[in-house]
């Protein structure tokens, strides 16, 4: 072999070699999908308009109205608590709504109030008062109506429905207590009574009373006032000694003193879990205790919510 064809032939060797040993192209890096699980969000629930507004109804023919105080953050499918205020004689809803101070008590704990107006600025509630009883009005068919029409703007929880009133308007909290224990858990009075007669409820349900021991438009004691005097006011005691006996109450209280600010009654255990409760005011007069002197309105509330029906 020629010199000039052993060159040749070492050549076309050498491609061979190396084309033969070369590393092999890169392998192409599969793709992998990369995929996200979305979780669906549930959409935030639906929230009740809070505000303050004045609503109408029409209760045999009469044209009646209540202040609705709806706090913020209600969700409307939960069920939520009331608290019906009742005014005193010639005084509005308005009126109850600033002296109670009950729309911050709501705000803070998540309830409804609804403040009713009285025909004539008073209530029928029994034996008293004024227009109320004269023209015989029914106030249990108002109380109702505003249920029902509270019933259209939240869920309300059956078992914690409240009254509370002053004077006139606790007197109509203790007929409501009489005749819709069926509806209400409990009820508050301040500067009230029990009028109504007889009071036969029937359910058992939990009672509260304020009172200044120095009240001369409903004496403590009972008998004639100042303002009415033409009305025998029963015994405060005696309301209570009412209720003690239809809730099955012990017939003793457990007492409880704060200085010499007031006096705390409290009859406990009754029948289906509720109690009868007694504040005795030393110096007080016809009055709502202001938050300054004791908070009348948050004991009151820390009543009622202690005490659902069953």
């Amino acid at each position: 072999m020629s010199h000039f064809i052993r060159h040749i032939f070492i050549i076309l060797l050498l491609i061979g070699l190396f084309t033969g040993c070369a590393a092999p192209a890169a392998m192409a890096t599969p793709t992998v999908a990369l995929t996200a699980t979305i979780v669906p969000t549930a959409p935030p629930a639906p929230t009740i308009q809070p505000g303050d507004s004045e609503r109408t109804l029409t209760i045999n023919g009469q044209e009646r109205t209540y202040l609705l105080h709806i706090p913020p953050g209600l969700d409307k499918g939960h069920p939520v608590s009331v608290v019906l205020i009742f005014h005193e004689l010639e005084a509005s809803a308005e009126d109850v709504s600033l002296l109670a101070h009950f729309d911050d008590i709501a705000d803070k704990n998540g309830f409804i109030v609804g403040y009713p107006n009285g025909l004539g600025g008073s209530w029928n509630a029994g034996g008293c008062c004024r227009y109320a009883v004269e023209k015989n009005i029914d106030e249990i068919a108002f109380v109702r109506q505003i249920l029902s029409d509270l019933g259209t703007v939240a869920s309300l929880d059956p078992k914690r429905v409240y009254a509370a009133g002053f004077s006139n308007g606790g007197m109509l909290s203790y007929r409501l207590a009489c005749e819709m224990s069926d509806t209400f858990a409990a009820i508050a009075s301040v500067s009230g009574d029990l009028f109504y007669s007889p009071c036969q409820p029937q359910q058992s349900i939990s009672v509260i009373q304020v009172h200044g021991l120095a009240d001369t438009i409903v004496p403590y004691n009972g008998g004639k006032g100042t303002y009415l005097p033409n009305v025998i006011f029963p015994p405060v005691e005696q309301g209570i000694t009412t209720w003690v006996q239809l809730d099955g109450c012990p017939s003793s209280a457990k007492v409880e003193s704060e200085g010499t600010i007031f006096t705390h009654y409290i009859y406990a255990p009754c029948k289906a879990g509720t109690a009868v409760e007694l504040y005795t005011f030393n110096s007080g007069g016809h009055e709502w205790p202001s938050k300054y002197v004791w908070p009348a309105s948050q004991a009151i509330w820390d009543f009622l919510a202690a005490h659902p029906k069953p």
